[in-house]
């Protein structure tokens, strides 16, 4: 019990709780937000969205578990495999942003006679869904990120903690540049690698390609490092008041 006090047990759970009743909450927006029209809910592919922004903090968790274990090399070698997974999922949380595109795409701007769009209560319903997903993604993402980081600080000090959070963002940015613009995913990481590389070099050496990735990843790792340097010194600070 004490390791998992030291790993920031229960305070982690509850976190974790108030993400989850969250998740609820905005997957029920995601269920009943409908078009003027009527027919299927147009944004009911955010149920997979979200899982998969889940699964990094699923496997923050599972990393705090190997930290516990006593064997060294044991800990080493799940420790390498569980990290490298952790990073490959980790953008998918971070993608929730750019799924704010889609009430433009898919809400029927402009259709009613005489009325702005901006003015329709259903439209700002659509708008304000895919924007709580989003502040969503961004909660889950750095409370993954500021438990690895803790770990990571942990076994190599303050200066390497905040080296991997940036790198960490940097990539992450990058991965969701990936996912919207070039529509791969993680699991195409998983299942062939060396395509995914090999393609993302040639995609890059193109000038035009590489200017608008860097244009896009700018505003993601900026709003990305923001939300996680805000939450992580709110929690520092906090920590502090409880031990006083």
């Amino acid at each position: 019990m004490q390791g998992w006090r030291e790993l920031g047990y229960p305070g982690k759970w509850i976190l974790y709780m108030i993400l989850f009743v969250a998740t609820l909450i905005g997957m029920k927006y995601v269920l009943h937000t409908q078009l003027p029209d009527g027919g299927r809910p147009p944004y009911l592919f955010m149920l997979w969205n979200t899982f998969l922004a889940w699964i990094p903090l699923g496997l923050a968790v599972v990393l705090d578990m190997i930290s516990l274990l006593k064997g060294k090399m044991l800990k080493l070698v799940l420790f390498l495999g569980a990290g490298l997974l952790w990073l490959f999922f980790y953008p998918n949380a971070a993608y929730l942003i750019t799924d704010m595109l889609h009430p433009f795409h898919r809400y029927p701007i402009g259709s009613g006679a005489g009325i702005r769009f901006w003015e329709e209560n259903l439209f700002w319903d659509h708008l304000f869904t895919m924007f709580f997903a989003a502040l969503l993604g961004l909660a889950i993402a750095s409370a993954s990120l500021a438990s690895v980081h803790a770990l990571v600080r942990k076994y190599l000090g303050a200066v390497m903690g905040w080296i991997f959070a940036v790198c960490v963002l940097l990539l992450s940015c990058f991965g969701v540049y990936l996912g919207r613009f070039i529509r791969w995913n993680s699991w195409d990481v998983l299942q062939d690698p060396l395509r995914i590389i090999g393609e993302t070099i040639i995609y890059l050496m193109d000038f035009e390609y590489l200017r608008h990735a860097i244009g896009f990843c700018k505003w993601i790792f900026l709003i990305s490092l923001f939300c996680y340097v805000f939450a992580y010194y709110f929690g520092v600070m906090q920590d502090n008041k409880a031990r006083r």
